[in-house]
């Protein structure tokens, strides 16, 4: 027994001895273990992300072709997950009891210019009005749709019967602009689909 705890002891102090400093007889401990047959087989980690998802959350709502033409601005459709945003904008129109197909269509350019186009489709008119109502921060414009909303620089939402439609602007070189006709240009578009 004596003799067992001795070579215990001494294997303990050896595997000690090649973790501790002793001088020229440093004994380098190995990184990683050795791969046997099996260990082989294993595929090691990524350390890299896992891909970009794009999916399309626009589903023709509005292209690129007609956005550029209604701004102005260059600009094409945004990378991303569209779907999963989508999803986003179905959940709140649910929390208030309301029912709506939701689409998103997102551009964009390297210069910082930006657009997005959001569409809630209702079953009826009646649901697309009680969230309509909801909204109370911009000024009526006129012009689009059977009612519109907007700040004129970055913001308008349009409603017509079951739809209602937001167009979000961003154009860098002039961002607290007047844009309202490229607001307008663009929710039409947008409108004729929703």
């Amino acid at each position: 027994m004596i003799l067992k705890k001795a070579a215990i002891g001494a294997a303990a102090l050896m595997l000690l001895a090649g973790c501790t400093d002793d001088g020229e007889r440093r004994t380098p401990m190995p990184v990683a273990p050795t791969a046997t047959g099996e260990a082989q087989a294993l595929p090691l980690p990524s350390p890299s992300l896992p891909p970009v998802v794009n999916s399309d959350g626009c589903q023709g709502l509005v292209t690129a072709a007609q956005v550029q033409k209604a701004t102005g601005l260059s600009v094409q459709a945004s990378a991303g997950d569209g779907a999963a945003a989508v999803a986003q904008y179905g959940q709140a129109v649910q929390s208030l009891g309301l029912n709506a197909r939701a689409r998103m269509c997102p551009f964009g350019n390297g210069g910082g210019d930006q657009v997005t186009v959001v569409a809630l489709t209702f079953p009826d008119a009646a649901q697309s009005q009680k969230l309509w109502t909801t909204i109370k921060s911009l000024e009526a414009v006129g012009g689009v749709g059977e009612a519109a909303l907007s700040d004129k620089t970055k913001t308008l939402l349009a409603r017509r019967g079951k739809a209602i439609v937001a167009v979000y602007l961003v154009a860098a070189a002039a961002p607290d602009a007047n844009h309202l006709g490229q607001l307008q240009s663009v929710a039409n578009a947008a409108l004729a689909k929703a």
